[in-house]
């Protein structure tokens, strides 16, 4: 780098210290340090995949335990969700204001804390309050988590690193599914005091499952603050530090060796010491002004509405996947391996289990119960989605450039709703567990496609907040979804999977009204 560009000069015209930060991360490269936060943040997306898969696996094994009606598996599944929906915008502004490493540090040392009340649950009710707590905690770790790949990547590399970030997801589901098939099938019972404090093998899925949140809390704890929050607080000398760290670590160089010596940032930025904690949360409201004003809000209100349609489908259809499939199983068990129609065997059930729960409430819940534990073909089928899911993507980021992404999500959702309605005349399990895989992997490809035209359309001065907002639109779908399943189940199988199918192609119509970002670009995502 030449004196003019150390002095922020570059051809007579003004380089910003972000410019110059960013091409300093360009300098160091993609190397061990980098691989460190990846593994970080993999651990990270597995936290909090299983904080809201585990309920869905543990519905079959635990229903008798913890005496469920099909609500409360409802509500089970839904109550993460809920507190993320309460936590979403509050998280969202204090991470700018107060930075990353933080929170997630302590945030996954919240859901270890929550997974080991989870693990000890005895009731229904303390389950239920453990995710609860859960939902928050992720909510200070969920944005952050993202935020730190994209300001510690540079440009260069930067798509790629976030294509395989949205692939953590799908692997994070093929690890549930195989943790989950080699935990809860074994007959683990340790009873310490008959009837008050008992332990089953999902307590331990539960306390295993806790693991990646200390495990990713302690990565978080030796990795540093992101260069480009410090900088933007005016804290240069600390971002130079950083960057001088993961120079040394990617190159095996002496951090002295590094030839960028300033960011030329003194006198840009006010030193946070000047700055209070009232006039940062103040600063950051005003920003949010823009974001409310024409026309942002218009295409806040459709990825909103989109989002929140998506993620209501999406996650009742996930959620359920696990206690779906086990169904399946034990109707072939009982029927000599046979099958009959999807909602002859959902309908079977949903009626057996409203019987089991009024008994219970007569009976003694020992006599009565008799639990539906899932066998080999429900985890196979959780892998099946996962590796779905991980396919679909990387065909996307494939076929993205060739057909656009507009046309790529309309196809995506129609193949969706085909899906969906088509389980209701099914009547083979494969057929069963490609077409849920199916329709559960594309949604979810979908939904990855229509993030990356919002982070693109979105500008840069309040992206945050509003994807804090969309995130927090999206929880509320998920949550009405997970609750409103088990409802439509009862009203007959038809109901759900019908329902998923039209507001699914309802979603495919309004893909017509987003923005297209390659016209959207040069004024705002990408400035």
């Amino acid at each position: 780098m030449n004196e003019d560009k150390e002095n922020g000069k570059e051809n007579g015209s003004t380089v910003t210290p972000m410019q110059i930060l960013e091409e300093a991360l360009e300098l160091c490269k993609f190397g061990r340090f980098n691989f460190k936060l990846m593994f970080a943040t993999l651990l990270a997306v597995f936290s909090y995949t299983s904080v809201t898969t585990t309920s869905s696996y543990i519905l079959p094994s635990a229903e008798c335990d913890l005496n469920m009606s099909i609500m409360q598996k409802g509500l089970l599944n839904a109550m993460p969700f809920v507190g993320q929906v309460g936590a979403a915008l509050f998280t969202g502004f204090i991470t700018d204001a107060f930075g990353r490493k933080i929170f997630l540090v302590w945030g996954h040392v919240g859901m270890f804390l929550c997974n080991i009340i989870e693990g000890t649950s005895q009731t229904y009710w303390m389950l239920l309050f453990g995710k609860l707590l859960d939902g928050i905690f992720i909510s200070f770790t969920f944005s952050a988590t993202a935020v730190m790949v994209t300001e510690f990547t540079h440009k260069g590399v930067r798509d790629r690193v976030l294509m395989v970030y949205s692939s953590f997801m799908s692997f994070s589901l093929v690890l549930c599914a195989l943790v989950a098939w080699g935990l809860l099938p074994r007959p683990w019972d340790f009873i310490i005091s008959e009837g008050y404090f008992e332990f089953h093998s999902w307590n331990i899925y539960l306390y295993v499952s806790s693991i990646s949140s200390l495990a990713a809390a302690l990565m978080y704890w030796h990795l540093p603050e992101s260069p480009k929050f410090l900088l933007t607080l005016g804290r240069e000398t600390e971002a130079l530090d950083v960057i001088k760290r993961i120079y040394h670590e990617n190159s095996g160089q002496p951090k002295d060796s590094f030839h960028i010596k300033s960011l030329n940032s003194m006198g840009t930025f006010v030193t946070p010491d000047k700055i209070s904690i009232k006039k940062q949360l103040t600063n950051a409201l005003y920003l949010s002004k823009e974001l409310f004003q024409r026309p942002l809000i218009y295409q806040l209100i459709i990825f909103s509405g989109s989002t929140f349609v998506n993620l209501l489908a999406y996650s009742s259809l996930r959620l359920w996947f696990p206690q779906l499939s086990t169904i399946v199983e034990n109707f072939q068990s009982k029927h000599g391996g046979e099958t009959s129609e999807f909602c002859i065997m959902i309908d079977g059930y949903t009626s057996e289990l409203a019987r089991n729960v009024s008994l219970a409430a007569e009976n003694s819940v020992a006599d009565i119960c008799v639990p539906h534990p899932s066998g080999q073909d429900t985890y196979i089928n959780g892998i099946i989605l996962g590796v779905f899911s991980g396919v679909l993507i990387g065909i996307s980021s494939s076929l993205v450039d060739i057909l656009g992404q507009k046309p790529l999500m309309f196809v995506s959702f129609l193949a969706c709703s085909v899906c969906s309605a088509a389980l209701y005349w099914t009547n083979s399990s494969i057929q069963i567990a490609l077409l849920l895989a199916g329709t559960c992997a594309i949604m979810q490809c979908a939904l990855s496609l229509q993030n990356n035209v919002f982070l693109r359309v979105v500008p840069t001065s309040v992206r945050t907040l509003a994807l804090s907002f969309n995130i927090m639109i999206g929880r509320i779908g998920s949550l009405v979804g997970s609750v409103l399943f088990p409802v439509m189940l009862q009203g007959g199988c038809m109901v759900p999977f019908i329902s998923l199918s039209i507001i699914t192609l309802c979603v495919a119509a309004l893909v017509y009204f987003l923005p297209n970002p390659s016209k959207q670009n040069s004024g705002t995502g990408d400035k």
